[in-house]
C-alpha cells in the first residue's frame, strides 16, 4: 500500500493535521482476513470482477477518513486481494481542488472518493460522474440499501462521530450529557470548543440546538471557553490537562485504553458526519474500484474504516455507535450558512477568539 504524505486541516471536520509515514502493509504485520468476513461470495458475473480486479492490479482511494482507518482497510483489503490500495489523504476542499483538476485535464487518477461534503456530491452524482455500485455486498441484508445507498451509487463507508469528553482528573465524576459543560466549576477557559470553519461544524452547532436545548451554545458562550481549529487538537489539549472538558472531540476510547486520563461519552443520537462513498465514472481501475467499493461494506471492511467512527452494518465490534444513529440535519448548509454563522459566533463568544 502507498499512502500519499498530505500535512493539512481536515476542513471539512475540523480535525487537525495528520502527516501520514507509514503503510501498516509495510510494517511487516500480516493481516488476516476470514472469507467469512467479505460478504456475499456473488455469481459467476461478480468472480469476473475479481478476476479483472486482479489484473488491474491497484486501486486509488481519495477520502478523509481517519488515517489508521485508511491504512488498516488498505492492508485487509491487499491481504484479502492482493490489491495494491494507493491513498489520498486530505480534506474536502483539496481533494475537490484535485479532482477537478483530473477532470479538466482528462488525467483521471481517482478510482473511489469518500467525501464529507455532501452537496459536492450531490453536484457530482447529478453530473453522472459516479458509477453504480455493482457488489453483491450492497444487496446484503444487514446492508440497509434504503438507508445507506443513495441512487444506486452512492454509499456511506462510514461516519466520523464527535463528541463531548472530559480529563478525569480535573473532572473526575465525569459528564452525562452536553449540559454539564455549562457547570459553573467548568467556567473561565476550562472548555475547549471547536471554530465553526466549515459547513460540517456549523452542522454540529445546529445539531446541538437542536438536540440539546435552543439555547445551548449561547449558554456554552457564557462559559467563556477556549476555542479550536480541529478534533484533534481539542483532544491533545484534554489529555495534557490544558483544558477540563470539550464539547467537540473524537471519541477517546484509544486514548483512554493507552491509560490517558481522558474519557467520553455519546449523546443519542449522535452528531456524526458520513462519509458519501461513490466509484467514479471513468475510474482507470474499474474493477478494483469496484471491488474495494464491496469491501468496505463488508465485516471485514467496516472492521477497519469504522473504527472509533459509525458504521453501517450492525456489530461492529470496533465503531463507536452505528450509523442508525446518527443525526441527520433537515437542512444543507451552504457556504453563505458558513458565513453568517461564523458572524454570529464572532458575537457570542466574544474575547474567546
Amino acid at each position: 500500500m502507498r499512502v500519499t504524505n498530505l500535512r493539512r486541516v481536515l476542513a471539512g471536520l475540523g480535525i487537525a493535521a495528520v502527516t501520514l509515514a507509514a503503510s501498516a502493509c509495510g510494517s511487516g504485520e500480516t493481516v488476516e482476513v476470514s472469507a467469512d468476513d467479505l460478504g456475499p461470495a456473488g455469481d459467476s458475473a461478480w468472480q469476473e470482477v475479481i478476476d479483472k480486479a486482479k489484473e488491474e492490479g491497484s486501486v486509488t482511494y481519495y477520502s478523509g477518513q481517519a488515517t489508521d482507518n485508511l491504512q488498516n482497510s488498505a492492508a485487509a483489503f491487499e491481504s484479502a486481494y492482493g490489491i495494491k490500495v494507493d491513498i489520498v489523504r486530505d480534506n474536502d476542499a483539496n481533494l475537490q481542488t484535485k479532482l477537478a483538476a483530473e477532470a479538466s485535464t482528462g488525467n483521471q487518477v481517482a478510482d473511489l472518493v469518500a467525501s464529507a461534503a455532501k452537496p459536492w456530491v450531490a453536484e457530482r452524482l447529478a453530473e453522472r460522474y459516479f458509477s453504480p455500485a455493482t457488489g453483491p455486498a450492497f444487496s446484503a441484508p444487514e446492508f440497509d440499501s434504503a438507508k445507506f445507498l443513495s441512487d444506486g451509487t452512492i454509499f456511506y463507508s462510514s461516519a466520523a462521530v464527535l463528541t463531548y469528553g472530559w480529563n478525569t482528573d480535573r473532572v473526575q465524576d465525569g459528564l452525562s450529557g452536553y449540559e454539564d459543560l455549562l457547570d459553573p466549576s467548568l467556567a473561565g477557559g476550562k472548555i475547549g470548543v471547536i471554530l465553526p470553519i466549515s459547513a460540517a461544524i456549523v452542522d454540529f452547532y445546529d445539531y446541538l440546538g437542536e438536540t440539546v436545548s435552543p439555547d445551548f451554545v449561547q449558554k456554552l458562550a457564557a462559559q467563556q471557553p477556549r476555542t479550536y481549529t480541529g478534533a484533534q487538537a481539542i483532544a491533545q489539549a484534554l489529555t495534557s490537562g490544558e483544558i477540563a472538558a470539550a464539547v467537540y472531540t473524537l471519541p477517546l476510547t484509544t486514548e483512554k485504553k493507552a491509560g490517558a486520563p481522558v474519557d467520553s461519552g455519546l449523546a443519542s443520537p449522535v452528531f456524526g458526519a458520513p462519509f458519501y462513498t461513490g466509484v467514479t465514472a471513468k475510474a482507470p481501475h474499474p474493477n478494483a474500484a469496484q471491488l474495494f467499493a464491496n469491501f468496505l461494506v463488508t465485516k471485514a471492511g467496516q472492521d477497519a474504516i469504522a473504527n472509533r467512527a459509525g458504521s453501517v452494518l450492525p456489530d461492529i465490534s470496533t465503531a463507536v455507535t452505528s450509523a442508525d444513529d446518527i443525526w441527520t440535519s433537515s437542512h444543507t448548509v451552504t457556504s453563505d450558512d458558513v458565513t453568517a454563522f461564523r458572524g454570529e459566533f464572532e458575537r457570542m463568544f466574544g474575547a474567546s477568539q
